[in-house]
């Protein structure tokens, strides 16, 4: 192992400061999912089938094209090294092949489906917070669950699914694929 240890705890502390190091930017791509409709931190990192983007003064910013398909997001292109610290954390707890995730934090997500994800997703919440159970809706159903340094799968475009309020730092790293 390069980066983590083995011992799932500290592991999730480890990937915690990792992720806590990342220069994470607010968007609006995902505002209308917040409680008040303001810019949240919800940024992606892997690959993408846009190839360009375009900031707040609707200038176009071209990605760098993934040899695998499609193109790199931002945080992807400027920090290549998370891929490698994604992939050996995801590949020493569960059985299961990516090329996203969404990175959010303190985000309050609002009831919504999955738009882009093609079958499961995994989730995992991690810093020092208190709540921010995630709350699923399945056949008429609400479960709630604590994924504070716990991985739970689910398909979220076919579940609508929210959380909690929360106290504290909460990271949720949610790892899923899309068409290439």
């Amino acid at each position: 192992m390069k980066y983590f240890t083995g011992n799932f705890e500290t592991d999730c502390l480890m990937l915690y400061m990792y992720v806590d190091e990342l220069p994470l930017f607010t968007t609006n791509n995902r505002r209308k999912y917040s409680k008040d409709g303001s810019s949240v931190t919800s940024n992606v990192y892997g690959t993408t089938q846009f190839g360009y983007t375009t900031n707040m003064y609707k200038k176009k910013a071209w990605r760098e094209k993934a040899p695998e398909g499609g193109y790199y997001t931002k945080l992807r292109s400027e920090y290549p090294e998370y891929q490698l610290i994604f992939e050996e954390f995801v590949n020493e707890y569960i059985d299961f092949e990516f090329n996203q995730v969404v990175i959010n934090k303190n985000f309050e997500i609002q009831k919504h489906f999955d738009a882009s994800n093609v079958g499961v997703s995994y989730i995992i919440g991690l810093g020092d917070y208190v709540g921010g159970e995630l709350c699923i809706e399945r056949d008429n159903t609400l479960e709630k669950h604590n994924i504070h340094h716990k991985f739970y799968t689910f398909d979220g475009s076919k579940y609508q699914h929210w959380v909690e309020p929360f106290v504290g730092t909460r990271y949720t790293l949610v790892f899923y694929n899309i068409k290439k």
